[in-house]
């Protein structure tokens, strides 16, 4: 999970969001208001800033415009992986908002974040075969 989320404010040029998922390596922003900074009202993906582009969008338009923000996806911090999976398959999306009980955004998943952690179960998983199988 990456924790603290990246966000930027509405308004925020979306070509300033492309630049921040580049530079930070990351596919999703979160989109905030002025007045409540934790509270998510939108977020903007790689695959909204594609879609923009391949409509000929001018990239100098409000992440508001380009994004999603009428139906964010959301899970609670202390939602399980296996249901965190299905909420992403359910929902057709490669990230979710992670929230609070105040609904304050305390962090984002991402579809590389389940393969990391499944891939770090495997590394464990295969550690304690070959010491098993080393006795």
């Amino acid at each position: 999970m990456r924790s603290p989320p990246i966000s930027v404010r509405r308004g925020t040029p979306t070509i300033e969001a492309a630049r921040i998922m580049a530079r930070e390596n990351i596919g999703l922003v979160v989109i905030v208001d002025d007045t409540s900074p934790s509270k998510p009202v939108g977020v903007i993906s790689e695959r909204d800033i594609v879609r923009a582009l391949a409509r000929g969008v001018d990239l100098n338009r409000p992440v508001e415009e380009v994004g999603t923000t009428n139906r964010l996806v959301v899970v609670s911090a202390d939602t399980p992986l296996t249901d965190v999976i299905i909420t992403m398959r359910e929902n057709r999306v490669r990230h979710v908002l992670v929230v609070d009980n105040e609904g304050d955004v305390v962090g984002v998943i991402s579809i590389r974040d389940l393969l990391n952690e499944r891939c770090a179960f495997y590394d464990v998983e295969s550690s304690v075969v070959e010491e098993v199988s080393a006795d």
